[in-house]
């Protein structure tokens, strides 16, 4: 048997990791960081082969994490959660400055950060391990508490991207017959998600039939988290 929401008592952060590609910078979020060994002082991170993150890590062989606080916005998180860094410039707009591996180390909503060199990478079929050396680390706001994977689960309500090595497929939602409402659909600026009337979000005690108008103001995207203000109607 397996009870795959067993899973989710884990315990994980949730992290910004980022590298580099020649000029190019790029980041994602990830939750799967963890320290190995205290001599040498080596950590590790698995990340889905379909990132640019990987092809950047891959490429430099290097690395930073930054550890985000619990008041990191949603929508802050979703733009490195749920965004292609293929489609966007994820660093355009933020704080951030460049570490000595060369890697972009975030300074906005982090608490502290790692920078490492990868010295092996493990291919774990969807994902790959790196196990890095860790040749920098420092705390930035001693007075924030970092955010763990429960926090951004349990109070911020945040999804999980479908690249995480957390992701359990959801069973999708039953659907009305086709049409039977004939209300827009609104799509969500920050991860692509499409809040189908006719659909609802069961899963947030939405009916199916409710316009979008007709939502809750306090109703977040169900796979990012984003606000109703980050959403926009869908041409037909």
């Amino acid at each position: 048997m397996l009870d795959l929401e067993s899973l989710f008592k884990l315990s994980y952060g949730v992290y910004i990791l980022s590298s580099k590609k020649d000029s190019k910078l790029n980041g994602c979020i990830v939750n799967t960081v963890f320290q190995l060994s205290p001599e040498p002082l080596m950590a590790a991170v698995s990340v889905n082969r379909q990132c640019l993150t990987h092809e950047y890590i891959t490429d430099s062989r290097v690395f930073a994490v930054s550890i985000l606080s619990e008041e990191a916005p949603m929508s802050f998180i979703g733009k490195f959660g749920f965004r292609s860094g293929r489609e966007i410039d994820k660093f355009e707009q933020i704080n951030f400055k460049i570490g000595q591996t060369g890697s972009p180390i975030v300074l906005d909503n982090t608490v502290g950060f790692i920078e490492a060199e990868v010295a092996q990478s493990i291919d774990v079929v969807t994902h790959t391990l790196f196990i890095a050396k860790i040749v920098a680390c420092k705390t930035l706001d001693g007075g924030k508490e970092p955010m763990t994977y429960a926090y951004y689960r349990d109070i911020k309500h945040g999804r999980t991207p479908k690249t995480a090595a957390t992701y359990i497929r959801e069973k999708p939602a039953a659907k009305l017959k086709e049409g039977i409402t004939n209300m827009k659909k609104y799509k969500c600026l920050m991860c692509g998600y499409i809040y189908d009337p006719d659909v609802g979000d069961p899963e947030n005690d939405v009916e199916a039939g409710t316009a979008f108008e007709d939502l809750p103001d306090d109703w977040v995207c169900p796979e990012c988290g984003a606000g109703k203000d980050e959403f926009e109607p869908v041409e037909d």
